[in-house]
């Protein structure tokens, strides 16, 4: 993880570089995000669930990452009325301290990190967990928490939202290759394997460029006291969380590391997406964003020791 950790920090300074010397425009960006969205994670998803040994407790995975997001919406809550945040900060506040990016930076990160966690743990919990609580919660919180005045059709968050969002790309690749698993098991064609497992390979460096042509410091400074908070808390208090529903569930092993360290990750980059579409704080969600992004690249090796 440390040795990973480090190869993305690399690769996510080489992206803001290439932002910064004008190579990668900001019209080039979205196109990262589709090849990722609709090529890479399918691809590593797929090989992930077809050679996965599906047990019990994986099945579980979803259900402790809905619960650790759930438990942490509440906590933010009362942590934003004590920093007295006016409305849009409040849901802003809420969306990043709840929200982990463990599709765009966890899964990643793990699938390159070797044996030492349980890949398809991650790729479920990503999946299921993580789809759901973006397009349910995130949207909801978002919604109830935007500073306009009248919003026809109640909070926003409609069925066909949610099952657009959960339906992406990765998630038909979870259930083919849960399909393949149970039907094929866990061989797959050489024809077809050596495509998926390039294509895969390439979602950790195009997502860390990606990262990296994203870096802003401007939030971090115009709201350094609220984005100080925030950050501190989704590095220290996700990883605590994300142990003690593990252990509560009766997790061990690969699947609880796999957890706690998804529970770890830095602030979801859609809670930025679909918050400033409903006008909350902008600058703390971005800010957020960028410090997490960062510093979770020292705190996440850090995490993984402790587990040892």
């Amino acid at each position: 993880m440390t040795a990973t950790a480090f190869a993305a920090l690399a690769i996510i300074l080489t992206g803001a570089w290439l932002r910064r010397a004008g190579v990668l425009r900001d019209e080039a960006r979205p196109g990262l995000v589709a090849v990722v969205i609709y090529a890479g994670m399918p691809a590593l998803v797929f090989l992930i669930i077809v050679r996965a040994e599906l047990t019990p407790a994986l099945m579980l995975v979803p259900v402790a990452g809905i619960v650790i997001h759930t438990v942490l919406v509440g906590l933010m809550l009362p942590v934003a009325r004590l920093l007295r945040l006016d409305r849009p900060s409040t849901g802003a506040f809420v969306l990043v301290t709840a929200g982990a990016n463990t599709g765009f930076f966890g899964l990643p990160l793990i699938a390159a990190s070797g044996d030492e966690f349980s890949h398809s743990a991650a790729a479920v919990y990503d999946s299921v967990a993580t789809g759901l609580t973006t397009w349910v919660s995130t949207v909801a919180i978002a919604a109830i928490f935007s500073p306009r005045e009248s919003r026809p059709g109640g909070i926003g968050v409609h069925p066909r939202t949610v099952l657009a969002g959960v339906f992406m790309p990765p998630t038909w690749a979870l259930l083919a290759g849960l399909a393949w698993n149970l039907t094929l098991g866990h061989d797959i064609p050489l024809a077809l394997e050596k495509p998926l497992e390039i294509t895969a390979a390439a979602v950790l460096p195009l997502v860390m460029i990606y990262a990296g042509a994203m870096i802003d410091l401007g939030g971090v400074r115009r709201r350094w006291r609220v984005v100080s908070v925030a950050t501190a808390l989704r590095l220290a208090l996700g990883p605590l969380m994300g142990l003690a529903v593990g252990l509560a569930m009766g997790f061990s092993g690969p699947v609880l590391h796999t957890v706690v360290i998804l529970s770890a990750m830095p602030s979801a980059m859609m809670s930025l997406v679909l918050g400033a579409r409903e006008g909350l704080d902008a600058d703390v969600m971005a800010g957020t964003i960028v410090a997490t992004t960062l510093l979770a690249l020292v705190t996440l090796p850090l995490v993984r020791m402790v587990m040892v």
